[in-house]
């Protein structure tokens, strides 16, 4: 028997091996009563795929809860929730239910729970507590429905997130608490073995529906600090559950701003998206998952050093969350015969079409990154204890603000396109970062004689908002770097001449998706290159060294960038490529007279 003092591996292995059993035995049971995921033009797999999967997970749960039936009313009470939601999944998995029918299940479930008295606890209006934890179940159980798009996502990311919670309710000594988080864990991990790319079985409603209710109610279970502290009940659940909030938000605003109706299915989440750049399947699954541990991490972290420092954590997180999601946002995703018509396309094209958004945007950015910086260097100077710091603190910022704002304008750094920033764009913030923060020491200096200011702080400042603001201008390009190269099934190509005609071909690959193209080496007759690396693509030799890199790392493709190799030398590319039926083409670079 599975008693309250055993050890949360033990518990967490039951669940486990539990959900893996049943996983495997519940495909061809799925199979035989047609509960069936057959390809369609909205979803993303190609063959037909039996569902049933979330049984698998339920499974898991229950079957290690009955080995030693918990005693917290609160849990017993979100366990029956869960069957209660899991059914539903069920029925829908077997006969499709109506949106509108799971909807108002969803509202009865999260109402019981409430009235059962499983609330969070934001305000001091008991009616106000119920609507936002009616809201916060139905919002966390439809995220994680809309989530299960992609093999092993769902099961994964709900994992992640029952680990953070069986962290937090290890360390407040709720036994009950972490041996729930442990058996989920277990189950998701074990439903895994099967549903990872590629999948052998899916969850279906029974189990995302399911993995919404407990996920959701987990913050809603322990007796401790969470659930009574306004900020934390805001901050653990948000951060460990970011990842599903994150993608149903992106989900919402493009569909609204694309004109089309939120409850249509589509090939537009953040899964997607990020295999419309280049990368597989699993690869995008891992990025989701390594994002879901980061925003873990801050939680953690939050939980572990106080407040002062998790609002820098938390700022920073969420600003990075943004540009995440404005870079997967700008992917074409909707075909153009299915772009929204009617008066709500009209309306979003003329909020499109609202001169100097992206400006406005920016100087919001800029803004929370100012303040960011400034508050993190008094915590920073005077390590968590402002105390009386607080009031020069509050009483400098408008002027640090307004002063390092004035310097970004007069730089014209507002006019450059972050997808295209370099050294000079650096170089343009670091003087103005550096004007600005002179010019409020210059302020706060005529204003107040500097009196109970620390020197130290603006030093720190200064450094922190040329990384912070620096930093946000090259994330697009970096994001480019780091997720679009080497990925997909792009031609491997080696560039012959590592110069300037190298780099520009190189650069030009790296940012033009449509060339379906990925640089493995240079090739150059200059011996003082060989060995090195031009931006990270390595130089392997000259001449003599064709053949062997043709040969061993699977070259599609030969560009020539140089316009210095002799035909003799063009000729012996040709004759070391033809036989291999290796195309090889010039990377020109000309300009013409315009015609009519």
């Amino acid at each position: 028997m599975l008693g309250p003092s055993q050890p949360l591996l033990v518990v967490g292995a039951i669940g486990f091996v539990v959900s893996l059993l049943l996983a495997g035995g519940l495909k061809p049971i799925a199979a035989r009563l047609g509960a069936v995921a057959h390809p369609k033009a909205d979803r993303w797999h190609r063959k037909a795929i039996p569902l049933l999967g979330g049984l698998a997970i339920a499974g898991g749960v229950f079957i290690g809860f009955a080995m030693a039936p918990p005693s917290s009313p609160r849990i017993l009470i979100l366990l029956a929730a869960a069957l209660v939601i899991c059914f539903v999944g069920v029925v829908d998995d077997l006969r499709p239910i109506r949106p509108q029918s799971k909807f108002i299940v969803q509202i009865v479930v999260a109402s019981a729970l409430a009235a059962l008295g499983l609330r969070l606890t934001l305000t001091d209006l008991p009616f106000l507590n119920v609507l936002i934890t009616i809201f916060w179940i139905v919002g966390i159980t439809n995220a994680f429905n809309l989530l299960d798009n992609m093999d092993g996502l769902a099961a994964g990311i709900a994992a992640i997130t029952a680990s953070f919670w069986l962290v937090f309710f290890s360390w407040d000594g709720n036994v009950e608490g972490a041996r729930l988080a442990a058996l989920l864990v277990g189950a998701c991990l074990g439903f895994l073995v099967h549903n990872f790319n590629p999948a052998s079985i899916f969850m279906g409603d029974a189990g995302s529906l399911f993995l919404g209710v407990m996920v959701s109610g987990l913050s809603l279970v322990g007796d401790w600090a969470y659930s009574r502290n306004a900020a934390s009940v805001l901050l653990f659940p948000v951060l460990i559950l970011l990842v599903p909030i994150f993608d149903t938000t992106l989900v919402t605003v493009a569909r609204v701003l694309a004109g089309r109706s939120v409850s249509t299915g589509g090939r537009d989440h953040s899964s997607h998206r990020l295999v419309a750049l280049g990368i597989s399947e699993r690869g995008a699954v891992i990025v989701l998952y390594v994002v879901a541990a980061l925003s873990g991490a801050v939680a953690f972290l939050s939980y572990r050093t106080g407040f002062s420092y998790s609002v820098i954590l938390i700022c920073l997180l969420v600003i990075g969350l943004g540009l995440f999601g404005i870079y997967l946002g700008r992917l074409e995703v909707y075909p153009e015969n299915q772009v929204g018509i009617g008066e709500r396309a009209r309306v979003v094209r003329l909020v499109a079409a609202f001169p100097y958004k992206r400006q406005i945007a920016t100087v919001v950015i800029d803004v929370t990154l100012i303040v960011v910086a400034y508050y993190s260097a008094y915590v920073l100077r005077f390590e968590n204890e402002l105390g009386a710091e607080q009031a020069y603190f509050i009483d400098s910022l408008p002027i640090v603000l307004g002063c390092q704002l004035f310097a970004l304008a007069v730089f014209r750094v507002y006019r450059g396109l972050w997808r295209y920033t370099g050294l000079r764009d650096l170089i343009r913030i670091t003087q103005a970062t550096s004007v600005g923060t002179v010019a409020a020491i210059l302020v706060l200096l005529f204003a107040t004689r500097f009196e109970g200011y620390s020197r130290a702080v603006f030093v720190i400042d200064w450094v922190l908002v040329l990384g912070f603001i620096g930093g946000s201008r090259i994330f697009f390009r970096a994001l480019d770097e780091i997720l679009r190269q080497g990925v997909g099934e792009n031609q491997r190509v080696l560039i012959y001449g590592a110069g300037d005609g190298g780099v520009m071909v190189l650069r030009e690959i790296r940012s033009n998706r449509d060339l379906n193209r990925n640089a493995v080496g240079f090739l150059d007759d200059d011996r003082d290159k060989h060995g090195t690396r031009v931006l990270d693509v390595p130089v392997l030799g000259g001449m003599e060294r064709l053949e062997d890199a043709l040969l061993t790392m699977e070259v599609s493709e030969v560009i020539i960038s140089t316009s210095r190799l002799s035909s003799e030398q063009v000729q012996a590319v040709l004759d070391f490529c033809e036989p291999l039926e290796i195309p090889v083409r010039r990377a020109l670079l000309r300009l013409e007279h315009a015609k009519h």
